[in-house]
C-alpha cells in the first residue's frame, strides 16, 4: 500500500518496515555492491538473527524491498490506462515525483534494469498482477505481455516512456545537488509530463532552434544509411575491455574485479595496477575510449545534418550502430549512469548540464547555450535534450535483446521510440 512510504515516527514503525527502509538507505547513493546482512543489522540497531525472524533469508528480503516499490508504484498508476489524458498525466506525474523524492528507490530500479536482462517485462508482470492496466482496457497479464513482445508501437512506448523518467529524475537530482535554482518536484515532474505526452512539436514555438522539421521518408532512409557502419572498417577491441565485457558477462557488473578481470587475461593483478589505479578508473578509462570512437563516429555523421530534427535522429542511429557492433558496452552504460559525479551522462559521459564542456560537433555551435523551451522551468544547456536523446538506444537495445526481434521489427519499434521525442506519447 501506497501508505507505507508516508512519513511515520520512527518510533512506530515495525520492525520488520525499520529492516526495510535501513535497507533503502544503502541506495541513497547509486551503488552496484550490494550490502551484507551485518551492515544491515548494525544499520538497525539489531543483531544479524533478528533479521532472520523477519526475512528467512536476504533473497526474501529483496523480494520484500521490491514489493514495496511495486506496490507503491501500482498505487500511482492506477489510472495510468484511463480514457482521459489529463488524469493519466497526473499519474505520470505523481510517478516521477514520488522517484524524486525516494532516490533510494530510482537508484534500485536502475540498478535492476542495468543488471538483469528484461528486468522490464518482469515489473510489468508484478504491475499487472495488481490490477495496472498500461492498454487501456481491462488485461491479463499473459495478454498485456503478449500485446508488449509483439506490439512495436506499445513496446517503444514503454521504453521511451521508462526511460525518460529515469533520466528526467537523476538530472533533478545532479542540479538539486548542485545547489542549482529548480522547480518543486511537482511543477518539475508536471512539465516533464508535458513534454513526454506531446513532444517537442508541441512543447516548442516554431521560432526555437529545436522545434522539429518534417522528414520524409526518404530522407530517413538516407540518414539510416548515413548511420550504418561496414563491418571490416570497425577498429578491434581493446584487450583489457574484451576481458572487462567477459567477466561482466559472467559476473555482472557487481561482480566485477581487478582479480578477474587479471585472470581472464591470464596476467598477474599487479600488471593492471601499472596501468589504472583502481577498478573504477580501469572502467572509466576503456569506456571512454569507446565513447571517444562513437564521438568521432556521431561527428562525422551529424556534419550531414540540415537541421536539428535531423541531428538528433542522425546521433540516435550513429549510437544504435556503435552498440550493434559493441554489444559489451551496454552494461556499462548502466554503470556509468550510477555512478554520480561525472558519469552521469550513460551514454557520452559527460554531466548533461555542463555548458562549458568541449563542442564535440560543429553542428552544436548554432545552439546556443541556453534555451527555455521546452519549459522545464529553468534554463538548460541543449545538450540535455541531446543526452535525453542518447541514454534512449541503450535502453531499447538492453530491452530488445532476447525478444528474439527480426532486423524489421527492431527498426520499426525503434524509428517509434524517435517520433516519440519529436511528438509525444499521447
Amino acid at each position: 500500500m501506497f501508505g507505507n512510504t508516508m512519513a511515520r515516527s520512527e518510533n512506530s514503525k515495525p520492525t520488520k518496515e525499520l529492516i526495510l527502509d535501513a535497507a533503502f538507505s544503502f541506495l541513497e547513493q547509486p551503488r552496484y555492491t550490494s550490502f551484507s546482512m551485518n551492515e544491515l543489522a548494525a544499520k538497525v540497531g539489531i543483531t544479524k538473527p533478528a533479521i532472520y525472524r523477519h526475512f528467512k533469508s536476504k533473497e526474501v528480503l529483496l523480494d520484500a524491498m521490491e514489493n514495496r516499490i511495486v506496490d507503491d508504484m501500482a498505487y500511482l498508476l492506477k489510472d495510468i490506462a484511463t480514457k482521459d489524458l489529463e488524469t493519466s498525466k497526473k499519474s505520470l506525474a505523481g510517478l516521477i515525483k514520488y522517484f524524486i523524492e525516494n532516490p533510494s528507490h530510482i537508484n534500485y530500479y536502475i540498478a535492476q534494469m542495468s543488471q538483469n536482462a528484461n528486468y522490464e517485462e518482469h515489473l510489468f508482470k508484478k504491475l499487472t498482477e495488481r490490477q495496472v492496466s498500461f492498454l487501456g482496457q481491462v488485461a491479463d497479464k499473459d495478454s498485456y505481455l503478449s500485446a508488449f513482445r509483439s506490439d512495436m508501437r506499445l513496446f517503444a512506448k514503454h521504453i521511451f516512456s521508462g526511460m525518460s523518467l529515469f533520466y528526467f529524475v537523476k538530472l533533478q537530482e545532479k542540479l538539486r545537488q548542485e545547489g542549482k535554482c529548480i522547480p518543486s518536484p511537482q511543477e518539475y515532474a508536471e512539465k516533464v509530463v508535458n513534454l513526454l505526452v506531446y513532444g517537442l512539436l508541441e512543447c516548442t514555438d516554431e521560432s526555437s532552434p529545436v522545434h522539429p522539421q518534417e522528414i520524409s521518408s526518404e530522407r530517413r532512409e538516407e540518414l539510416v544509411s548515413l548511420c550504418k557502419i561496414p563491418e571490416n572498417s570497425f577498429p578491434a577491441e581493446n584487450k583489457i575491455f574484451k576481458a572487462l565485457a567477459s567477466v561482466i558477462e559472467k559476473h555482472k557488473m557487481g561482480g566485477v574485479t581487478v582479480e578477474r578481470i587479471a585472470d581472464e587475461l591470464g596476467m598477474a593483478k599487479s600488471s593492471l595496477y601499472e596501468y589504472f589505479d583502481n577498478k573504477n578508473h580501469m572502467i572509466k578509462t576503456l569506456v571512454n575510449k569507446e565513447i571517444s570512437l562513437l564521438q568521432t563516429i556521431a561527428n562525422e555523421n551529424t556534419a550531414e545534418a540540415k537541421n536539428f530534427t535531423e541531428y538528433m535522429m542522425i546521433q540516435m542511429y550513429s549510437e544504435l550502430e556503435f552498440f550493434k557492433h559493441r554489444p559489451e558496452i551496454i552494461p556499462i552504460c548502466g554503470w556509468l549512469l550510477m555512478g554520480a559525479d561525472d558519469s552521469f551522462d550513460a551514454a557520452s559521459g559527460k554531466n548533461p548540464e555542463d555548458c562549458n564542456d568541449e563542442v564535440y560537433s560543429v553542428w552544436e555551435k548554432r545552439l546556443p547555450e541556453r534555451i527555455t523551451s521546452p519549459d522545464l522551468g529553468f534554463p538548460y544547456s541543449p545538450k540535455v535534450l541531446i543526452t535525453w536523446a542518447g541514454v534512449l538506444p541503450v535502453a531499447f537495445l538492453v530491452e530488445a535483446k532476447g525478444k528474439d526481434l527480426t532486423e524489421e521489427k527492431f527498426m520499426e519499434g525503434f524509428s517509434f521510440m524517435i517520433n516519440y521525442i519529436f511528438n509525444g506519447i499521447k
